[in-house]
């Protein structure tokens, strides 16, 4: 998948990788990977911005982060 810079920016910052550990940390399993289907950008916010914010939300909630990903909602490979 080809990600754009704008989003590698924030997905390889440091906050991204320390609340990743955080959610392994208290619930015992990864964070959702990142997709351009489940955290899709608006005009003021880029896709890994909204996805900050769900790692963020996910890591003060009181259980593991769901969703039902739309990521081969399109395609399958």
């Amino acid at each position: 998948m080809y990600v754009a810079p704008c989003d590698m920016k924030i997905l390889c910052s440091e906050e991204v990788t320390n609340l990743k550990k955080e959610y392994r940390k208290r619930f015992g399993e990864q964070f959702i990977c990142f997709n351009y289907a489940d955290f899709q950008g608006t005009e003021k916010k880029c896709a890994a911005q909204i996805y900050l914010e769900a790692l963020r939300q996910a890591v003060k909630a009181s259980g593991p982060y769901r969703i039902v990903s739309h990521r081969y909602d399109e395609f399958d490979h």
